[in-house]
């Protein structure tokens, strides 16, 4: 009896870490550029988008540590956050990226030769 318990247990917790994890990046698009929690700063860069190859999948943006050029995937989510205008976050595609707008990145396992796992740009409308 005390044997299922533990297994019953453990299944239950493991549960719990997977629904937290994908509660995390369900409410990233939420959160406004630079705010997010224990990763603004710390594990992703902002700058302002230079160039946008959509063909490529790839938008090079500069920011204040130099210019990178990263690459999306198909996983890649794209926040437009537009809570300057006070207006509702949304998702939004690589087309919504336009020169001179400012981003936020967050690269796959926090490594900036990885791709990313997700971009926020800052819209004023």
């Amino acid at each position: 009896m005390s044997k299922h318990l533990i297994i019953i247990g453990i299944v239950c917790f493991l549960m719990i870490g997977a629904f937290s994890v994908n509660a995390e990046k369900s409410t990233e698009l939420f959160i406004p550029i630079g705010q997010s929690p224990g990763l603004s700063g710390k594990y992703t860069v902002m700058g302002k988008v230079e160039q946008v190859n959509s063909q490529n999948q790839t938008l090079k943006m500069s920011g204040a540590s130099g210019s990178y050029t990263v690459k999306m995937t198909q996983r890649t989510f794209i926040y437009l956050d537009r809570s300057k205008a006070q207006l509702s976050n949304i998702y939004g595609t690589l087309a919504d990226c336009k020169a001179g707008d400012v981003v936020e990145v967050k690269f796959e396992d926090n490594s900036r030769s990885k791709p990313i796992e997700w971009i926020k740009v800052q819209k004023s409308q």
